[in-house]
């Protein structure tokens, strides 16, 4: 048996778990809002060809719930009864990934099409102290396949052939009313995964939705198991919540919630501080909040947002008692607290070892941070760099793009960034978009 193919797989035949939706308690959905031509072809060529072949295959999860907003979706991602070896005997284009359990990319030139069978849920590791899964590789139906998932709106299929929406778990009532609805009983759905806690807040601030009140109070419940959860899940899932254009709704709730001062403790200390700023027209709380909605605006202007920028934006301000200080540090501080490259390690050392940041995007982190404050220094308490050197420096561009969401945030200095941008683009030759 090749390495690559699971016993279970080579053992089990997908069309043994074709079922009747309606049979197996789904409500269905003929009239809905999805756009079926916005669609992408290539995920209809895959689910045609496993229709073809007498298996059932439905787009599934959050590119359906986009759909049906009016979001366009990243992914199209699609589930079926037939099996990793099955789906990858259809599709030359075609390579089995993952360890854990098998799934199939299916390659169209640089496009991919992540195809899964479908799964039942797995059994909880086994005491009331753990209760994460370690475990989920066991073959389903598309019912079962939906009572796994998180939310009630990440459940919902949709059937191309009879372009019909087909939703096991309630979620199409929820889409409707804008609410996030765990699958299941919530303490149990959050301590299974604790990521779905911050998983809940994205989608409550990317799709504007509110969360179920049972859903929210089992987050302040059992908020505290996110630290077990791994370390790169958790700033995957950190860059998650501060793109896509819904960073201060997603925020708002981990703040809310408290889920925040257990995530990134630094933030949350400074949003509950005073934090004014001589010279600075809001405290702390609403500059932050004002730069989470200039965020916002940015990554829906088109434009790509480089991870460490985002990051920027998130920890930015709490140096502003740093980037808008001029002469020496109060005598009753220790000098040291108005040291930006003192304070940048003191600040950020502490989260990347707890979320396992990549030492790239650190570094970079630290440089666009440090570079917040030559950018908004009237003079340069130093003559090196130049201005000229300092803007062909590699991070400017990146500490440019920070300074310009900052800026348009506080609603101050855009003249000081415009000016900046010149500068470089005279220097340089290269425009910024």
């Amino acid at each position: 048996m090749p390495p690559d193919v699971l016993e279970s797989d080579r053992l089990e035949d997908g069309h043994e778990r074709n079922i009747d939706p309606r049979a197996c308690g789904a409500t269905i959905y003929a009239e809905h809002d999805l756009d079926f031509d916005a669609i992408n072809e290539d995920a209809i060529k895959v689910l045609r060809r496993l229709n073809r072949h007498d298996f059932q295959a439905y787009l599934v999860g959050g590119c359906v719930r986009d759909l049906l907003v009016g979001q366009r979706p990243k992914d199209f991602d699609i589930a079926t009864s037939a099996t990793p070896r099955q789906i990858k005997s259809l599709f030359r284009n075609s390579r089995l990934i993952g360890r854990r359990f098998r799934l199939v990319h299916v390659h169209f030139g640089a496009h991919i099409i992540e195809v899964a069978t479908f799964r039942k849920n797995a059994e909880a590791a086994g005491d009331d102290d753990d209760p994460m899964i370690r475990s989920d590789n066991v073959f389903g139906t598309a019912a079962e396949d939906a009572q796994r998932r998180d939310f009630t709106i990440n459940g919902l299929y949709f059937d191309i052939e009879k372009r019909e929406v087909i939703d096991f778990v309630g979620g199409m009532p929820d889409v409707k009313r804008k609410c996030i609805e765990i699958i299941g009983d919530p303490v149990t759905r959050l301590r299974e995964d604790p990521v779905r806690m911050l998983r809940a807040a994205k989608f409550a601030g990317r799709l504007d939705f509110d969360l179920a009140a049972d859903l929210y109070d089992a987050i302040t419940e059992v908020r505290q198991d996110l630290t077990k959860s791994a370390a790169p899940r958790l700033f995957e899932e950190l860059l998650r919540l501060l793109g896509g254009g819904g960073s201060l709704g997603a925020f708002e709730v981990l703040f809310d919630t408290q889920l925040l001062e257990v995530y990134l403790p630094e933030v949350s200390a400074f949003l509950d501080a005073d934090n004014v700023v001589e010279g600075l027209q809001h405290r702390g709380e609403q500059r932050f909040w004002n730069s989470m909605k200039s965020l916002d605006r940015a990554c829906k202007s088109g434009v790509p947002v480089d991870s460490a920028v985002k990051l920027g934006v998130l920890f930015c301000h709490l140096f502003d008692h740093i980037l808008h200080h001029n002469g020496a540090p109060p005598q009753d501080e220790p000098p040291s607290h108005y040291d930006i490259g003192v304070m940048v390690e003191k600040v950020f050392d502490p989260v990347a070892l707890r979320m396992q940041i990549p030492k790239k995007d650190l570094y970079r982190l630290k440089q666009i941070i440090i570079a917040m404050r030559r950018l908004l220094s009237k003079k340069s308490r130093s003559r090196k760099p130049s201005p000229n050197q300092f803007v062909r420096k590699e991070y400017f561009p990146d500490a440019l793009r920070l300074f310009d969401i900052y800026s348009q945030g506080l609603g101050e200095f855009q003249g000081d960034c415009h000016a900046w941008k010149q500068r470089y683009e005279k220097v340089t030759g290269r425009t910024l978009s």
